[in-house]
């Protein structure tokens, strides 16, 4: 545990120490109509807990997800965390958003069609059969078919293009002052070609809603087509992750066998390399999950895609319930640090600027290494 003081003058370290030990509850929070609840999109940080917020907003408008731990020597009181009685700071939630309490017109709730992720972002979730679940192979740390048959059941599978429009022209019409960025996630599909066109054509329906106020972020599996990867160069989202997650060979077959399946190791690497040549600088990202490789392997990681000009992304492990690392132990603080002190050198360094530059994700410091947070 990390000194008070130290925690008072960093809140990024705040949001580390709630990710790796997590937070104890005095009682469950009471949100008010303005705070957003948790609907449970892709991760399930906190088990069968419901009526909890979406995200802990810190000091300095940081986002952090809400890891509740008995053991933690934090504690959530009200709207303050405290350490051993003692008061560190207060805190936000995820602000609501107005367009999530209508209902469209076949009935179905907006809520569960787009979501507010934080500050400034508002999430779409399509296709939440990734297909490597079919065949047993879906990356190990992944809890999306264990959220979509539990608490994310009410959530549409693949919500329709007409449903997406009509909730994002709402959220245009009644919360464009809360978000000017949309992501846009997915699950594999067995014709990776296809999912980006698919998606694509998401992107382009509400881009005609937007009037040039929205950025789009895709986090997808890459197409095979060198067609498609120009297409997403040129007429894409504004930024778009091809997510490895590990860089380690041995252990991206151990912990994604769907995606070394669907594209080999090999194949992956060709792809970034393939598109660190047709890509604008700071447009791709390439996602790394962690605290489940060696550092040492982790930071080659970085670096090589960082040398050609791609944000390396970080997301925390978080063993979540469901998955078949549910057991895997969270990483420590200390490997945590020393991965951001070289994510630190290497945005300084190649220039490089993350998806989110202002408030960023909750599992992620990406957006803090940026802000600073961590310089030093």
């Amino acid at each position: 545990m990390m000194k008070i003081n130290a925690l008072r003058k960093n809140p990024a370290l705040i949001k580390l120490e709630l990710l790796v030990n997590g937070v104890n509850l005095t009682a469950k929070p009471i949100l008010d109509e303005r705070d957003a609840d948790e609907k449970f999109i892709y991760d399930n940080p906190v088990g069968k807990i419901k009526g909890l917020p979406s995200e802990i907003i810190l000091p300095d408008n940081i986002v952090s997800n809400l890891y509740v731990s008995e053991k933690s020597n934090l504690r959530l009181d009200g709207k303050s965390i405290l350490y051993q009685d003692e008061k560190i700071c207060d805190i936000k939630f995820t602000p609501e958003s107005m367009f999530s309490k209508l209902s469209l017109p076949d009935g179905k709730s907006a809520r569960n069609i787009l979501t507010m992720y934080g500050l400034d972002i508002v999430s779409l979730f399509l296709n939440k059969r990734c297909v490597y679940f079919n065949k047993g192979d879906e990356c190990r740390f992944c809890s999306l078919n264990y959220n979509v048959d539990n608490l994310g059941k009410d959530n549409p599978l693949n919500p329709s293009l007409k449903n997406v429009t009509q909730t994002f022209r709402e959220a245009m019409r009644l919360d464009s002052s809360l978000f000017h960025y949309v992501l846009i996630s997915s699950g594999a599909y067995n014709d990776p070609d296809r999912g980006i066109l698919e998606q694509m054509k998401y992107i382009q329906a509400m881009r005609e809603v937007d009037e040039g106020k929205i950025k789009y972020h895709l986090v997808t599996i890459p197409p095979k087509s060198r067609e498609l990867l120009e297409m997403l160069a040129r007429n894409g989202p504004d930024t778009i992750s091809f997510d490895i997650e590990v860089f380690n060979p041995a252990l991206f077959k151990k912990y994604c066998p769907g995606k070394d399946r669907q594209f080999t190791y090999d194949g992956w690497i060709k792809i970034i390399e393939e598109s660190a040549k047709i890509f604008p600088r700071n447009k791709l990202k390439i996602g790394f999950v962690c605290g489940i490789e060696p550092l040492e392997s982790l930071c080659e990681g970085m670096n090589f895609v960082a040398k050609k000009g791609i944000v390396p992304a970080l997301n925390i492990f978080h063993p979540d319930k469901g998955t078949q690392m549910q057991k895997f132990p969270r990483p420590a603080s200390e490997y945590v640090l020393e991965v951001l002190k070289e994510q630190n050198r290497l945005y300084k360094s190649e220039g490089l600027v993350p998806v989110f530059p202002e408030y960023g994700r909750r599992s992620s410091f990406d957006t803090e290494v940026y802000r600073g947070f961590f310089d030093g």
